[in-house]
């Protein structure tokens, strides 16, 4: 009986442990940061569901479908390492008061004009461009750290999209939060595949199980894509 119970007692430290190292391994600081962009995330997908239903150009149903899984992509991460999640199931509505401020001030900004909605877009991906390499420059954990490179391969790749259907309108972009040197090596560069480590394998394995915490708003959008159409990583 005492050894059964032995037995019993070193799985469930097995179960414990794991767990509790996980979530303790990482400052305060990173945690944060990772609520940080699970909003910011959400941000960038409600937002361009919202310029897509304004004006119907599949660049916003398009990246809002990337975006969707990049929110779950960060998903991961809060689960993996115990972190309380911020992200409220309603649309349009965030906890962090600064994100809840953007959403409201560029949805108004993006239904002046199809040109203005489209740097809206731009910005937008300025804005995780640069919050991701702070995040990254400070980060200690190899699994956050791939997860945030796809990431910023993935915002990347969505700047450019939005500055050449900018181009394409005869418009040009300004940078508002990059230097013009910082802001130019990404729209002048090439498209940037996601997914070479194991870290991003495993998230995307995790993404699924995540769609059921989504809107349903969102996953219809996602699914509801015309033929012919891609998303960005």
């Amino acid at each position: 009986m005492k050894t059964k119970f032995t037995f019993i007692l070193v799985l469930v430290l097995l179960t414990i442990i794991p767990e509790l190292i996980f979530a303790d391994q990482l400052s305060k600081a990173e945690k944060e940061g990772i609520q940080l962009m699970r909003e910011e995330e959400k941000l960038a997908q409600d937002v361009y569901l919202f310029l897509y239903d304004q004006w119907g150009l599949p660049i916003f149903s398009n990246i809002s479908y990337s975006e969707t899984r990049h929110f779950n992509a960060v998903g991961y991460l809060l689960e993996n390492f115990k972190i309380s999640d911020p992200a409220l199931p309603e649309m349009e509505k965030f906890q962090n008061k600064e994100i809840a401020f953007l959403y409201d001030s560029l949805t108004q900004k993006g239904s002046e004009s199809l040109v203005e909605a489209l740097k809206v877009g731009a910005f937008i991906e300025e804005f995780d461009i640069a919050d991701l390499q702070k995040l990254l420059a400070s980060n200690t954990d190899t699994i956050i750290e791939g997860n945030y490179q796809n990431l910023l391969r993935g915002s990347n790749n969505h700047l450019r999209a939005f500055t050449g259907q900018l181009e394409s309108r005869g418009e040009i972009y300004n940078p508002v939060i990059l230097d013009k040197t910082a802001f130019l090596e990404v729209a002048q560069g090439s498209h940037q595949m996601g997914g070479g480590n194991n870290s991003y394998v495993l998230q995307q394995n995790n993404c699924q199980n995540q769609q059921n915490n989504m809107p349903v708003r969102n996953r219809i959008r996602g699914k509801g894509r015309m033929r012919g159409q891609r998303g960005w990583n």
